[in-house]
């Protein structure tokens, strides 16, 4: 194949200038005044926590967008893409199937229940203590969940921030504690530890102070800010270059195979991904956050109606499609632009072996172009939808959070309790100490991630993701089988086993494979309704059985909620 001609695109520039700083503090200035703007309006939890069911549909959509995005996607797929080849495009094959599911079985049935907590249902339908095991897997899914994202915009600003700090810069405070040490920490080594913690704490007063609106519309600003990205990424590499996404695939193409024809379909569970795979990831993970997950669910319950929580996530899934499309484009634009350009990389991010380039670090290539490539100023407005994109991610989980712990795990263990402190005041004290909470879970993901080679993807099934399969059975069943509470109990524990088996195989094992991260949602999902569904057959539920109002059928019964109500 003939080598592609290209033009020659401007050398990188130092990093980032004065003024990437200052449009990073007025960006900063921004949510802030919508926080404080926000927390005026809080006279009780359902102003909190849903924004007084009052919340625009536009702003919801954007809202879901830019919560479920988030710098793990931002900074994942174009990483993804550059790493291991295009079947990335895949995932979103399957889009029509979830929103079908979304659309016509999980919002109208979430909307005629209007509760707070998506875990209500569960005591509802089963009982106290499954409303508490579900609230106990949503807080670990969302936990690992926020020190990821916390960790992924923290290392997206060190990579824009580093080349600040000279090379041989002594860490003082590193120093201080380990006066003995031959060689001292260096600023740039523990930077990001740094950076970590002050974006986990900045986030744990603006959660405890913003609440639910103050979420809405910053994560608004922030999907605007977020299209803005990609589209100055793939301007600038259409710009200097002359290229456009064809002659990206045929550089791409002549480096890697995996760029120039992806795997359609594998029966080896150790193929790390497929076509179908890809597909099958994206529509459990779809219908599993839409059916289970407080964060995605509590924005559709701040809606007026069920029409407006339909034309949400119609906004929501539209702009998905969208930037996910420009991000795995912006992957395969930056890998074309950094082959082509392979010194205006610092070493190790790729790396030639018997005459191929090999990514070793995929996940850094973009914040690298961020800060080296772009005009100044621009690269500071990215660095600071980056950094506040993780610091808002956070905030909404923490709100979510704050709102199960408060109603579903403190409220249903100390239901006699004295009140120490007014709703909103407890409320706010919860959002606080979660955001400690994460910004040490955070610093931890960082020194695994740094010390065990795996990108961002790799990373969230161990993470977080193995909690989100087991968490979204319990609704499933609870929804279409007539089970009981002792069939739903095991089988949720079976599925819990079975998903951390599947995300930890390679370390408990000690094998040299791992089986196919994107079956880690939706093997235990489907395990766990399979088992409840034989086990039911044996363990008979009594006819009479309350719970059994609360399944799809007979709810879908009830009459359609309207904005009046």
């Amino acid at each position: 194949m003939a080598q592609l001609a290209v033009q020659t695109a401007p050398a990188p520039r130092g990093g980032l200038q004065w003024i990437d700083f200052v449009a990073l503090g007025i960006y900063l200035i921004i949510t802030m005044t919508i926080v404080v703007w926000s927390s005026r309006r809080q006279s009780n939890t359902s102003e909190y926590f849903l924004g007084g069911r009052r919340m625009p549909w536009m702003a919801v959509g954007l809202s879901v967008l830019a919560t479920l995005m988030s710098s793990i996607s931002y900074m994942g797929v174009p990483g993804e893409m550059i790493k291991n080849g295009a079947a990335m495009f895949a995932q979103y094959l399957s889009l029509p199937f979830s929103m079908a599911v979304v659309l016509f079985v999980w919002v109208p049935f979430f909307m005629r229940l209007k509760f707070t907590s998506a875990y209500e249902y569960l005591e509802r339908r089963f009982d106290v203590q499954t409303r508490i095991i579900g609230s106990l897997l949503f807080l670990l899914l969302r936990l690992g969940w926020m020190s990821m994202v916390t960790y992924v915009g923290s290392l997206a600003l060190t990579q824009m921030v580093g080349t600040l700090f000279p090379a041989d810069a002594v860490d003082p405070i590193a120093q201080w504690l380990y006066p003995t040490a031959a060689v001292p920490t260096l600023i740039r080594d523990s930077f990001l530890y740094w950076v970590i913690i002050a974006v986990g704490l900045s986030a744990a007063i603006y959660g405890s102070m913003g609440g639910f609106r103050a979420a809405i519309w910053n994560d608004v600003l922030q999907s605007v800010m977020l299209f803005g990205g990609t589209i100055m990424t793939l301007g600038y590499v259409v710009w200097t270059t002359g290229t456009g996404p064809m002659d990206w695939w045929q550089i791409a193409a002549q480096n890697s195979a995996s760029h120039k024809t992806p795997i359609l379909f594998s029966f080896d569970p150790t193929v790390r991904m497929t076509v179908f795979t890809a597909s099958l990831l994206s529509f459990f993970w779809i219908i599993c956050t839409h059916g289970a997950d407080q964060v995605v669910l509590q924005r559709y319950f701040s809606t007026t109606s069920l029409k407006s929580a339909r034309r949400s996530y119609l906004v929501a899934a539209i702009t998905d499609v969208t930037i996910g499309m420009l991000l795995a484009l912006c992957g395969l634009a930056l890998l074309a632009f950094y082959l082509q350009n392979p010194t205006y990389l610092p070493a190790g991010v790729f790396v030639v072996e018997n005459g191929q380039t090999i990514v070793k670090q995929g996940d850094k290539v973009m914040p690298h172009f961020f800060a080296h490539q772009l005009p100044a100023g621009v690269g500071g407005v990215i660095l600071a939808v980056l950094v506040c994109d993780a610091m808002q991610t956070l905030v909404s989980g923490v709100n979510s959070i704050s709102a199960v712990f408060a109603g579903d795990l403190y409220g249903k263990l100390r239901p006699n309790r004295k009140p120490l402190l007014s709703d909103v005041g407890f409320a706010r004290f919860i959002s606080g100490t979660v955001g400690l909470i994460v910004t040490a879970l955070a610093c931890s993901v960082a020194y695994l991630a740094q010390n065990s080679g795996r990108n961002i993807v790799d990373l969230m099934a161990p993470a977080f993701n193995m909690f989100l399969g087991p968490l979204a059975s319990l609704f499933l069943i609870g929804m279409f089988l007539k089970c009981n509470s002792t069939v739903v109990k095991f089988a949720v524990a079976c599925s819990v086993v079975i998903s951390f088996l599947w995300s930890y195989w390679q370390i408990l094992f000690g094998t040299s494979y791992q089986p196919t991260i994107t079956l880690t949602t939706g093997v235990p999902y489907l395990a766990s309704f399979l088992i409840a569904a034989v086990v039911g057959q044996v363990i008979r539920n009594s006819p009479d059985d309350p719970g059994l109002q609360y399944t799809w059928p007979v709810v879908m019964r009830r009459p359609i909620p309207t904005e009046e109500e």
